[in-house]
């Protein structure tokens, strides 16, 4: 029987530079296949949350039967509350502030505001919220953040126009330079229904009263309860509840599931996990000190004022200007402008080690001056502090100082795996777990990246295995590379 051996060798047909051209074309698509693979299957599950968005707020036949008890009643706890209610039977928000239970879906009168002359001769504010480092701060709330309070909130934007906030709903515009080099925003719409990318722009008290609202008309299976949470109750591996206490008395809130959303104070890694009997290694937080200081100042623009706003295009909410020396100079400073809800100009300024803090159009134009990149500041900037200083009376501003704390990370994961020392039924978000510095407008990203992955995790388990599953071991298995 005879053999006829295959013939490997391709003719192609064509020119010498026919072939080359098809195999730089094989080359060019397997090298763009080859990196859509790693982007969408790899890159972005591992080190985003955007695969995980879509999910939020779908509903689940088999919630699992128990009770969330969430510590603290911020940003991080209102959030970590929606995606709970989801999940769980019943969730119980705990604040320390009874304000925020009393009042806290209700946008303060600007009228209503207390001013006071400090003992520096300036004007500030007393905050209804004096456990908040921020209470008058702007937030920032970029696409993703807008994306995954979309989708928690599907009544958002209803809810945004009962409140008077219709203008805090913008296209995403940065206006944003950086060592005297202004970055170009993508998009020149203003259309918030063209498709392009949204961003809220809130004040940080406005930001709070929308999430409190929004959990509260959405999810009938959240309560609230005003208390300080002074410890954990522990129960073998597990934690049974928290004590809390409601005015002079100490009571027990049993819980099958405990979140801590205290901020800074981080008080999990501090002292109660240890006190509940959970030997945390004390070496998990890592941290430094940006010595940074700054100011944020609040004008409100009345109506008959407006036609006199000098920056170009006109009135309008959103990002006006901001600016970043260079760092790499020794210049360590930055300033930016924003138009937020109820028509509050904003303005934030300060750096690392600044000499002194600002409370003044004459100083804000001397703290402008000094950055290394005063000359590439428009023309249109000083006519701004111009109209502030002509019309300052009107405009009622007030000046609040924050001094940066330390920023750090508590290491959890760590302390996760096979042998982890945590109880199953525990998770610390946000602030609890890690201190971001502010003036990048990280901290509620922070919280949505934390949340997110929460409800990734909850998907995954039934109520069948609950009683089975470490939830920091799954969740920080996610979290960290995001």
């Amino acid at each position: 029987m005879g053999f006829t051996p295959f013939n490997f060798d391709v003719q192609a047909d064509g020119s010498p530079l026919a072939n080359v051209l098809l195999l730089l074309g094989s080359t060019l698509a397997l090298y763009k296949l080859s990196g859509h693979i790693l982007r969408d299957y790899i890159l972005v599950p591992k080190i985003t949350i955007l695969n995980d968005i879509p999910k939020l707020h779908l509903p689940r036949s088999d919630k699992i039967r128990g009770r969330v008890v969430i510590c603290g009643g911020s940003i991080a706890g209102l959030l970590a509350a929606a995606v709970c209610a989801d999940h769980f039977e019943s969730v119980t928000i705990l604040e320390s502030e009874a304000w925020a239970k009393e009042h806290g879906t209700e946008l303060p009168k600007i009228e209503d505001r207390v001013y006071r002359t400090t003992t520096s001769g300036y004007k500030t504010v007393t905050a209804p919220r004096t456990r908040i480092m921020q209470h008058y701060f702007g937030n920032i709330l970029q696409p993703p953040v807008f994306l995954v309070l979309n989708q928690l909130f599907p009544d958002l934007r209803n809810l945004l126009d009962r409140l008077g906030l219709t203008s805090a709903l913008i296209v995403a515009k940065m206006k944003v330079g950086y060592g005297g080099i202004y970055l170009k925003d993508p998009h020149t719409t203003d259309d918030i229904n063209s498709g392009v990318p949204l961003m809220l722009n809130l004040t940080r008290e406005a930001t709070e009263v929308v999430l409190r609202k929004a959990v509260m008309e959405s999810r009938p299976n959240v309560t609230f309860k005003s208390g300080t949470v002074t410890g954990f109750l522990g129960s073998e591996a597990s934690l049974s509840g928290v004590t809390v206490r409601v005015g002079g008395t100490e009571e027990q809130e049993l819980a099958d599931f405990v979140i801590d959303a205290t901020g800074p104070a981080q008080m999990s890694h501090s002292k109660w996990l240890r006190a509940a009997g959970f030997p945390i290694p004390p070496d998990l937080r890592i941290e430094y000190d940006p010595i940074q200081r700054y100011t944020t100042c609040t004008w409100t623009i009345p109506p008959h004022l407006k036609d006199k706003w000098p920056v170009p295009g006109g009135f309008k909410h959103g990002m006006v200007w901001t600016m970043s020396s260079d760092f790499a100079l020794g210049d360590p400073k930055a300033l930016g402008f924003s138009l937020k809800d109820r028509d509050q100009l904003s303005v934030n300024l300060g750096g690392a080690a600044v000499p002194s803090l600002v409370h003044s159009v004459a100083e804000l134009r001397s703290f402008t001056q000094s950055l290394s990149v005063a000359n590439s500041v428009p023309d249109w900037m000083w006519q701004l502090y111009d109209f502030l200083e002509e019309y300052e009376e009107e405009l009622k501003p007030f000046w609040v100082d924050t001094r940066v704390p330390p920023m750090n990370w508590v290491q959890w994961h760590k302390a996760t795996g096979q042998n982890s020392v945590l109880p199953r039924n525990w998770l610390p978000i946000g602030d609890a777990t890690m201190v971001l510095n502010p003036f990048y407008s990280h901290g509620v990203f922070k919280a949505c990246i934390d949340v997110t992955t929460l409800d990734s995790v909850l998907r995954s388990t039934s109520p069948a295995s609950w009683k089975a599953s470490h939830i920091p071991t799954l969740f920080f298995k996610i979290q960290p590379p995001r």
